[in-house]
């Protein structure tokens, strides 16, 4: 293994390189790993000085989605406990050039063992430890059934059988499910949750899968850690029955992980406790050698049809990740899109839609950077930033990173795109970056957010009319549960007068100036509005039909929307039967005609 100060990622121009860092600090500020190319996608090692390395097999669709912050920091955490660690994408999801309609679970199972291959050659490991998180277990489990030398196992939150894993799948599917999400445009055979679909074919192999072809024996053992109200008395037997040591070990905050992509927490005690079992079962021997291999040139980049797409670490100490998609074809001055994560989502974003935008972008010849800010997916967050930064002003300044980072390579114009929250951080960034050109904005929750205002209540109750959401507090149902000690209605109640407070000085605002009960939110929103007209940044702002963005617009800029005539760079536009997260295949449809129109104005603006 040959030490270097940086890998440099090929596949870029020349004359703007990407310099990332990969020293033995990785380890040690957890998340942050190194990309490199894998298969037809990425891989990301954790270096680390022991002589054990550790594939980590993810999960599939929402509760990959849902675990992925968790994942990363457990794969950092073991890195820093000296085993060097690598994720890698499955062929067909995540960022990989392919689509799960092509793949069958065989290139899983093969994958699993590439990886396996590839962090030795990174690494140096001698001995390979194969660990999983929900389905990512049964994948590993099969992949050492069918002969991946492993030294041990470890299982997070395992299903028993594929069979069951599907069967759970689709029952939390109806459990997130949402009005017009688009559910019933799913084939029928297929398995969908959360806008990511499992194509049938790929869906029956998947329940063969059978955590009972795991036969571990003497000299290995296996971890498992499951949820602390499973019993695993009898699969920790049958596992250890071939002479293996096997550890149980609960996994006490589960619930955590699979809160939701937005609210869901990582159980670092719990994480800590499994790595602490595998030192005890497979001490590691430290090599004395952090130092980043020598990778080949492109080890980054990965070539699909009609794109070019570049994984890369940048902004102040390379803390920021993400994926730089480009035309095939080159031209001078590609325009640039930077997609701005939504809530705690990783960059591939919900129902994958990110990579499939970016790479529509690139076939109409625009390039984008899908990234992930400080805190959430692969990005490691900034000295003294809070855990909760959802609508503060932390995110912007990353925004502001990754558009100095494509202007590095001349791209531009530069055109902002976000949901949801990350609308809220395209329209401060945009306020913020006179480089910015253009900005679109999808069912943007708040154009304003006031601070004493809770993000967990905002979240939880929503821009929803006072009247009804007041109406569903006092139904029958609601306030027997509250006689009986079984629901508490204050929390509703105190965010409904805040409500109607905030409502009621917004109105006065427009009559009374400054003076005015929250005058200061009103006239902020305008000072932001002024700024995108003065600087002519085209403005779109799409909304659902229904969502619940729309009261804030209702209320700066009346239920006419009248307002919004002095900002003719601003324009508004529904989505007919599309579900606040965009689920449905036509919401990107839409998405990307709008950001191709406010491309066009931005360009012929710089002609």
């Amino acid at each position: 293994m040959i030490g270097t100060d940086a890998i440099t990622v090929s596949g870029l121009a020349p004359q703007a390189a990407c310099h990332i860092r990969a020293a033995s600090a990785v380890a040690a500020v957890g998340p942050v790993a190194t990309p490199v190319a894998f298969l037809d996608g990425f891989a990301y090692h954790h270096p680390a000085a022991g002589d054990i390395g550790v594939v980590f097999c993810a999960s599939w669709g929402y509760e990959a989605l849902c675990a992925h912050r968790s994942c990363v920091e457990f794969s950092g955490m073991l890195a820093a406990a000296g085993y060097p660690t690598l994720r890698f994408d499955y062929p067909g999801v995540v960022n990989s050039a392919s689509d799960l309609a092509a793949c069958g679970l065989d290139d899983w199972i093969d994958a699993v063992v590439e990886a396996a291959a590839l962090l030795r050659r990174l690494s140096g490991a001698r001995e390979i430890v194969l660990a999983g998180f929900g389905l990512g277990c049964l994948v590993a489990a099969e992949a050492a059934a069918r002969g991946l030398a492993a030294r041990g196992v470890i299982l997070l939150a395992s299903p028993l059988t594929g069979r069951r894993y599907i069967r759970e799948t689709q029952a939390l599917a109806a459990m997130v499910a949402a009005d017009d999400d688009g559910s019933e445009q799913i084939a029928p055979g297929d398995v969908a949750v959360a806008g990511f679909v499992m194509p049938e074919a790929f869906a029956a192999q998947a329940r063969r899968l059978d955590l009972d072809r795991l036969r571990p024996v003497a000299g290995t053992f296996c971890i498992v850690a499951d949820r602390p109200e499973i019993d695993v008395g009898e699969l920790v037997s049958r596992l250890g029955a071939g002479g293996a040591e096997v550890r149980d070990c609960p996994l006490q905050g589960y619930a955590d992980i699979m809160a939701g992509p937005t609210m869901a927490t990582t159980p670092i005690a719990a994480f800590e406790r499994v790595i602490d079992t595998l030192r005890e079962v497979a001490p590691v021997r430290l090599t004395g050698d952090t130092a980043a291999p020598e990778i080949a040139e492109g080890a980054a980049v990965v070539v699909g049809e009609g794109f070019v797409e570049t994984a890369a670490r940048f902004g102040e100490g390379e803390r920021l990740f993400g994926v730089l998609c480009r035309p095939a074809v080159a031209t001078e001055r590609t325009p640039v899109v930077i997609m701005i994560s939504v809530g705690r989502n990783s960059h591939i974003g919900w129902r994958r839609m990110s990579v499939e935008n970016a790479r529509a972008l690139a076939h109409m010849g625009v390039a984008s950077l899908r990234f992930d800010l400080a805190g959430i997916g692969d990005s490691a967050p900034r000295p003294g930033q809070p855990a909760q930064t959802l609508y503060t002003d932390w995110p912007a300044l990353d925004v502001t990173e990754a558009i100095d980072f494509v202007t590095e390579f001349g791209l531009g114009p530069v055109v902002l795109f976000g949901v949801c929250s990350g609308a809220y951080v395209g329209l401060q960034a945009a306020i913020n970056d006179g480089r910015v050109s253009g900005l679109v904005a999808a069912n943007i929750y708040r154009l304003v957010w006031d601070p004493s205002e809770s993000v967990e209540q905002a979240l939880r109750y929503g821009n929803r009319r006072i009247g009804p959401a007041v109406g569903r507090l006092l139904t029958r149902e609601r306030m027997a549960k509250a006689l009986a000690g079984e629901a508490d209605l204050w929390q509703g109640f105190v965010h409904a007068l805040k409500r109607v407070y905030r409502r009621l000085g917004v109105l006065a605002m427009r009559y009374l100036g400054a003076a005015g009960p929250r005058g200061a939110l009103y006239a902020e929103c305008m000072r932001r509005f002024d700024i995108l007209r003065a600087r002519n940044v085209t403005t779109t702002l799409c909304y659902s039909d229904g969502d619940d963005g729309l009261g804030e617009i209702d209320d700066y800029f009346g239920k006419n929307r009248a307002g919004l005539a002095a900002y003719p760079n601003v324009r508004m536009v529904g989505m007919a039967r599309c579900d606040h997260n965009l689920t449905p295949p036509q919401a990107s449809a839409t998405m990307i005609s709008e950001t191709m129109r406010v491309v066009h104005v931005a360009q012929n603006a710089r002609r």
